[in-house]
């Protein structure tokens, strides 16, 4: 069981160094309703490249507002453009709560957000919806929806919800360093970066570089792809990647031999 908040422009500017030691993960929101940049949440870049620069896993939500599959479509759409390259080792999660959408017909709901999750999924993201117990219980509760983890917002000290869920948002009025207003504090019930690691999810092991890339390689040069007897040691050389094995991140394959990832920039001795 892993303790995290889920953020958004709401909070402002974070001290994320301060918030640190009190987190395993955070959930940020990425944006809300349709493709619009002037709906992108204001501090989601900066929230993500601080969490990745102190290595705070993440994943982010989506306010949805659609009330039409057209509008489903856009904001898959939305996500997509702002998840792209992110590294998520939390899920996408869709954020259904907007009274527009309460008002809807059940089954009309169910088909937006199943359309969203499943649009979500092809692209190979792990995806699941958050809401509140209530919209769980009524609105959205449907065995359609049965394959997607849940996020649920129960502010108590117990949990009560009986489906399948991932996550619970146990509060609404977390207080933390670094955060000037209050958060909300939350609950993951499940491992989600092994999971998804595991799962070959959320474009995790995508490779940085692709055949062709030019770059200025220090380290030392591998006879094999085993990257067990040095050939020789480099310092500042620019190479080209001859070929990148698809399921094989590291060594890469360069001109004159084999290099590890993580010794492509290392400082010579």
């Amino acid at each position: 069981m892993r303790r995290g908040i889920d953020v958004s422009s709401y909070q402002g500017k974070i001290d994320w160094e301060k918030v640190k030691p009190y987190i395993d993960f955070a959930i940020i929101r990425c944006g809300f309703g349709n493709n619009l940049r002037s709906q992108d949440d204001v501090y989601y870049e900066r929230n993500v490249e601080m969490c990745k620069r102190l290595n705070i896993p993440f994943g982010v939500y989506l306010y949805s507002y659609a009330t039409t599959l057209d509008d489903a479509r856009s904001e898959v759409e939305h996500t997509l453009r702002l998840i792209r390259n992110k590294k998520l080792e939390y899920p996408v999660f869709l954020d259904v709560e907007s009274k527009r959408q309460m008002s809807l017909p059940k089954q009309d709901l169910i088909d937006i957000v199943k359309y969203y999750c499943k649009e979500l999924e092809k692209e190979g993201y792990y995806v699941g919806i958050y809401a509140s117990l209530d919209r769980f219980r009524s609105n959205l509760d449907s065995k359609e929806l049965d394959s997607f983890d849940k996020w649920v917002a129960e502010w108590s000290d117990d949990f009560s919800y009986k489906g399948k869920a991932g996550m619970w948002q146990h509060t609404s009025y977390e207080e933390l360093a670094g955060i000037r207003t209050r958060v909300d504090g939350d609950i993951s019930f499940l491992d989600y970066p092994k999971i998804i690691r595991e799962a070959g999810l959320n474009h995790l092991s995508d490779l940085k570089y692709k055949k062709g890339d030019r770059l200025q390689l220090t380290g030392e040069i591998y006879e094999d792809s085993n990257a067990l007897k040095v050939k020789e040691k480099v310092c500042d050389e620019t190479v080209t990647i001859e070929s990148v094995e698809a399921n094989h991140p590291a060594p890469y394959k360069i001109e004159k031999g084999y290099v590890k990832e993580k010794e492509l920039f290392k400082k010579c001795e």
